[in-house]
């Protein structure tokens, strides 16, 4: 054969099985990759490529195996355990996440793509082929044993069966739940949902709510999403984080809450550590951070204004913007709260 079967080798598997994590980084920097603080590469787990380069705190999990000529992986990104990319070139934005039991490969081509936008998943069990590129939009949700494919062959094209090699893309804010099947050629518009167990043949516009087999358009832009006023969203958010303080209570954190008409506010103890919580709706000023430090986190429904920002960064008080969907610093109580309120798909853009 002209061209080799570029498998892992055995000996490859056997060095990066036993190897921990920090010699293998230190080895693939050796080897020139670029790999950034507090990255963790699994026992079992590989990652070959011509041109390597993952961001800081980004994580891959045991036994998965990464292979491309051209690797990018971005800050703060999750993969999961068995799990195979294998592709020729791998473009994985920051705060995406790739769960357990994935494939993502198949034939190749010089033009073979995996692009994944910040804070996207892909959940377990799911194919994704990519003989041709498959481009995956910012806060986009692939649910589990879904399956993308670029490619359709099998039947001689010459006897008059259907083959079919095209791209995938996949728009921003995009909802597969669970058992899609996404054809050749498919692009899904920003803001789609996509009924569970659908065949999707043909291009959804965006802003759409499409279900079948195969799908078809049950609600257009003008009717989906449902708008929210601003009081309706409010009252959303004080309950999300009733049932975030609920929930911190059931795992045992002492908690001391005020809720009052411009804000709702908490405090939780842990250990010897004390953190607060405080989300306001109305327009945030200097007196708001009054008696604040690295252990608050603060959460505002309005767009904060920039000099409150600075000021709050040079203090190291974590923050979250719900107008502007951004974010910046870190810390224990604000990490737990955005963790839950992604359950309800609100996300937001590191601005650090």
């Amino acid at each position: 054969m002209l061209i080799k079967n570029r498998s892992f080798s055995k000996k490859i598997k056997m060095i990066s099985g036993i190897l921990p994590s920090f010699l293998k980084i230190f080895i693939y920097k050796m080897m020139g990759a670029e790999i950034g603080k507090g990255v963790r590469i699994g026992f079992g787990s590989v990652v070959i490529g011509e041109k390597i380069k993952i961001g800081e705190f980004s994580k891959i999990s045991m036994f998965t195996y990464i292979r491309g000529r051209e690797i990018k992986i971005g800050r703060y990104v999750s993969i999961g355990s068995q799990t195979v990319i294998d592709t020729e070139k791998i473009e994985i934005d920051d705060d995406a996440k790739i769960t357990e039991q994935v494939f993502i490969g198949g034939l190749s081509s010089p033009d073979s793509l995996l692009k994944m936008g910040k804070r996207t998943t892909i959940m377990k069990m799911s194919f994704i082929n990519t003989t041709k590129p498959v481009v995956i939009g910012d806060d986009t949700g692939v649910g589990g044993h879904c399956l993308l494919f670029t490619h359709g062959s099998w039947q001689n094209k010459l006897e008059g069966y259907p083959v079919a090699f095209a791209p995938i893309s996949l728009g921003k804010n995009v909802w597969l739940p669970w058992r899609i099947f996404i054809m050749p050629g498919v692009s899904i518009g920003d803001g789609c949902t996509i009924g569970a167990d659908s065949l999707v043949t043909k291009d959804i516009p965006a802003g759409s709510l499409a279900a079948g087999s195969p799908a078809k358009v049950i609600k257009t832009a003008e009717e989906y999403p449902k708008k929210l006023t601003f009081e309706e969203k409010n009252n959303t958010m004080v309950n999300i984080l009733e049932e975030f303080i609920a929930y911190l209570s059931y795992n045992g954190l002492n908690i001391d809450s005020e809720k009052k008409k411009e804000s709702y506010c908490s405090k939780i103890l842990t250990g010897n550590s004390e953190y607060r919580l405080n989300y306001y709706n109305s327009e945030l000023m200097e007196e708001n951070l009054k008696n604040l430090n690295k252990n608050t986190f603060l959460l505002s429904l309005k767009n904060i204004p920039k000099d409150l920002r600075i000021k709050m960064t040079q203090s190291s008080i974590m923050w979250a913007d719900l107008y502007s969907k951004e974010r910046n610093g870190t810390n224990n109580i604000g990490e737990e709260t955005l963790k839950y309120l992604s359950r309800y798909g609100i996300r937001f853009d590191r601005t650090d």
